[in-house]
């Protein structure tokens, strides 16, 4: 299995230290906010009480973004026993958790958004990647129960979201990253040289910014393996994990199980507490989760 770099210094002092990141950062009301309902649900996810009203008046204070999430949530249910009309019945229907993940969703889909053929094609990918991941990431931390299923899918929808800021108002192309790809450079390598930093670093400042829970930012820093202590191992190993299902979701069938297995972090199974010897059929069984689970945006 791929050997990821150990977390030797602390990273959130990088980030925060970091000049020309912060000039980056401080641009980024320029580009978007996550909307006022993200942080609600955020929010309202931390609840003891079941928060379903609170939920259906979040989202239909806006009704674009009602709409998009009613669009959503038909998109995902085919089997629903009729079509969704309003928040309300999505919550009668998919329950509350779901109708949350769902207006997370939409509330982060602009971020990707390109001004041209290109850039969209780009920024799609990752998007299709981020869901992807998310659903991974949830569907994981329901089957080993270490962490909340709802930061999983947070943290697998938002691990990307520095690749965007970086192809936007970094000072540099995303072009040069992706030609070094190409001839084999991991993509964080390839940011660090056109950019200075990575997407993984942009995406833990940017949620620095927005205020986001300590819990979610430590989870977003999925690239280094933390000490065996650290409070937020598992949501950390759930995000690696879940990205790397996600790539072979789409490039499964043209790997074969012996790459699939080192394509994989170590590190996220041991603190998961997966065997090696059920990774294979775990990931197979993560594939299918995200395939059955494929939104329309």
């Amino acid at each position: 299995m791929e050997a990821a770099e150990p977390e030797s210094k602390d990273w959130m002092s990088v980030v925060q230290e970091s000049p020309s990141l912060t000039k980056l950062i401080a641009q980024v009301n320029d580009l978007a906010v996550l909307p006022h309902v993200v942080f609600k649900v955020l929010e309202l996810s931390g609840s003891t009480e079941n928060p379903a009203s609170e939920i259906e008046k979040a989202i239909t204070v806006d009704p674009g973004f009602s709409s998009k999430v009613l669009i959503l949530a038909n998109s995902a249910s085919n089997a629903l026993p009729k079509k969704v009309s309003s928040i309300r019945e999505a919550l009668i229907f998919l329950g509350y958790r779901s109708v949350r993940q769902l207006a997370m969703t939409v509330g982060i889909y602009d971020m990707f958004v390109g001004k041209t053929d290109r850039d969209s094609l780009l920024r799609r990918s990752w998007w299709r990647h981020s869901v992807d991941s998310a659903v991974s990431c949830r569907w994981l931390a329901e089957k080993t129960r270490k962490v909340s299923a709802d930061d999983a899918y947070t943290c697998g929808l938002l691990h990307l979201i520095g690749k965007t800021i970086l192809d936007r108002l970094g000072d540099g192309s995303y072009r040069q990253v992706e030609d070094m790809v190409m001839f084999g450079i991991k993509d964080y390598k390839a940011e660090e040289a056109v950019f200075g930093f990575n997407h993984m670093e942009v995406s833990i400042a940017a949620a620095t910014k927005w205020a986001l829970p300590e819990t979610l930012i430590s989870g977003l820093c999925y690239l280094r393996v933390p000490d065996e202590n650290h409070p937020h191992r598992a949501l950390r190993a759930c995000t690696a994990l879940g990205s790397a299902i996600a790539t072979l979701a789409v490039e499964g069938a043209t790997v074969d199980q012996e790459d699939s297995l080192r394509f994989l972090p170590a590190w996220a199974f041991e603190a998961l507490e997966i065997a090696e010897d059920k990774a294979m059929p775990l990931v197979l069984e993560g594939e299918n989760a995200i395939a059955q689970c494929k939104l329309q945006l």
